[in-house]
């Protein structure tokens, strides 16, 4: 009589095998899927604080060091509205203009590149500044002011907003 030596699979168990295969990835792939997208979701909110975080600290580092000669503070956008936009000199007598265009803030040195703007954050939707003394009202001339109040709001389908107050310095 002749032996047979089987060294394998048979058909009925490869068959088994893919199908056992096919059904844990069909109950894995959503899983793997939604840890993709949370992690896609996540990267883009973290981008968009982080850009927001950084045009604060700039505005913020910036508006510091405001010219002030004679207890007037060097600031030439009107101080007695609230705008979207703040031109002032700093102490080294650079002048900076912070504004929105195309839904970026910017920022614009005169001294910098012919004074091009330059790019601080994207996603932008809205710049507000307010300008206080120091009781708190509203301040009606650069004589008076005492803190820049800002307002930064990005949106990358969640909006992020960041408000600061800069007390200005060298203050007579």
């Amino acid at each position: 009589m002749q032996q047979w030596h089987c060294h394998g699979y048979t058909l009925i168990e490869l068959v088994l095998s893919i199908t056992v295969l096919a059904l844990l990835g069909s109950v894995t792939a959503p899983y793997l899927s939604n840890g993709v997208r949370a992690y896609n979701t996540t990267a883009v909110s973290v981008r968009t604080v982080d850009n927001l975080r950084y045009g604060s600290e700039r505005i913020a580092r910036e508006l510091r060091d405001i010219d002030n000669i004679g207890g007037v503070f060097t600031i030439a956008t009107p101080v007695n509205v609230s705008g979207n936009n703040i031109t002032f000199t700093k102490a080294d007598g650079v002048t900076v203009t912070l504004d929105t265009a195309g839904g970026n803030l910017q920022i614009a040195y005169d001294s910098l590149a012919g004074g091009a703007p330059f790019t601080l954050a994207d996603e932008l939707v809205s710049l507000a500044f307010n300008y206080y003394r120091s009781d708190g009202l509203q301040a009606t001339g650069t004589g008076d002011v005492a803190y820049i109040e800002y307002e930064i709001v990005l949106d990358n389908g969640n909006s992020y907003a960041q408000r600061g107050r800069v007390a200005l310095r060298n203050r007579s």
